[in-house]
This record gives structure tokens, sequence and C-alpha cells, in this order.
């Protein structure tokens, strides 16, 4: 759970706050419909692409670890960008416009100059990030079959059999499961 966690949350932090410059810097229609079709994306269900989307990823071979990273990118990427954008909004163009007068290319001004003036939506990112990927069943109780890859709620869940309910255990490694969450919290 946590190597899934950490990788998927890096990754959209990534790719979203780049997404979100790329398309908060550039004005035109295709920005326009590229940012659209992202903050479309938020309405539509996971239940309503679940089947295909897996069907896809087994047909790719990816119904381990790393589809499932890669699920969580495309599924959590939207709400990011989303975030990113609104923020991207409010810091002035004319700081990019003066790193490239000084001689910085667009990669520079975004990771030294635009990136560091982020990190409060950043840390709000990676703090809603973190809740959804660290707590979610459903789409890991799908693409992970193999006993030794379960993440943490998969796990929780077999403390309650049909004629068993293990409630000591259970509640136990609930207590141990919310931790890493609270710690990264604070």
């Amino acid at each position: 759970s946590l190597l899934i966690t950490i990788v998927s949350v890096s990754i959209i932090i990534i790719f979203s706050s780049m997404a979100a410059y790329a398309l908060s810097r550039r004005k035109g229609k295709m920005s326009s419909l590229l940012f659209f079709i992202f903050v479309g994306a938020m309405l539509i269900p996971f239940q309503s692409v679940m089947i295909p989307l897996i069907y896809i990823f087994g047909q790719m071979d990816m119904l381990n670890r790393i589809g499932l990273i890669f699920m969580y990118l495309g599924f959590g990427c939207s709400l990011s960008i989303f975030l990113y954008h609104g923020t991207l909004n409010g810091i002035p163009k004319s700081l990019d416009e003066a790193a490239i007068i000084d001689g910085a290319n667009r990669f520079q001004v975004f990771w030294h100059i635009i990136f560091p003036m982020l990190k409060p939506i950043t840390v709000t990112v990676a703090i809603l990030n973190t809740i959804w990927i660290w707590n979610d069943y459903l789409l890991p109780s799908l693409v992970i079959n193999k006993e030794g890859m379960h993440t943490i709620p998969l796990k929780m869940f077999f403390f309650f059999g049909e004629y068993t309910k293990q409630w000591h255990l259970a509640l136990a490694g609930l207590t141990i499961a919310i931790l890493p969450v609270i710690i990264g919290y604070f």
C-alpha cells in the first residue's frame, strides 16, 4: 500500500502540475477544450468504466501494481489539474516573462519559479490523493489478485468471513492502517 500510494501521488503531482501549467499559460481553443475534457472526466463515475477498464488492462497483462498505479494516475489527474489550474490562473504571467528574458527556458521557469509557488495546492493535492489511494478498496480488489500484493483495505476484508468476525484483530489492523496517514498529515 505504501509503495503504491507514494508512487501514484508523486506521479499525479508531477503530471497534473505540468499539464495545468501548460493549459493555464497557453490560451486558445485547444487548451480550453482539453481543460473542459479534464473537468468533464471528473463527472464520470468509476463504476461506469470499471468493466471495460479491467478488460483492457487484462488484455495488456497489466493487472498488477503498475497497472493499478496507471489507473490511479488516470483517475486522479482530473481533480488535480482542476485545482492546479485555478491556482496557476492567480499567478501573474509577468513572472514567466521576466524569467524568460533572464535566459530561462519554460522547463526552468516552471520548476524553479512557478512550482515552488504551488506548495499550498501541492500539499492539498497530495493529501486528497493520498487519502483516496490509501483507503481505496474497489479498484485494488478488481486489479490485484495475488495474495502477497494485496493492499491494506483488501487485507482488512479477510478479517470478516461468512461465519466469523474477528473484531479485535480487525480494529487493531485498522488502527495500524490509519497511522501512516495521520503521521503524514502532521
